[in-house]
């Protein structure tokens, strides 16, 4: 559970990362609909899977990466005091 935390979290390990977990979501939305897909004994088109895959990854990255560059340095991180 400590590592579905670290890896959908912030810097400071409290606040959840909207990219993220949008892609998770995506993510797991995608493979959702490939298995559904294939349990109504429809056939499956490797290249697109594949393709589709790709698309849903490489868009992840991209909206992580901007929201990353976007952010101010240390932005997230509370007052010590």
């Amino acid at each position: 559970m400590k590592l579905l935390k670290d890896i959908l979290t912030e810097d400071n390990n409290e606040t959840y990362c909207a990219a993220r977990v949008c892609a998770i979501a995506a993510l797991f939305g995608f493979l959702g609909i490939a298995f559904v897909h294939v349990l109504h004994g429809n056939p499956i088109d490797f290249s697109q899977l594949g393709i589709g895959f790709g698309t849903v990854l490489g868009g992840s990255g991209v909206m992580i990466g901007a929201k990353a560059a976007t952010q101010k340095d240390g932005s997230d991180v509370s007052p010590s005091n």
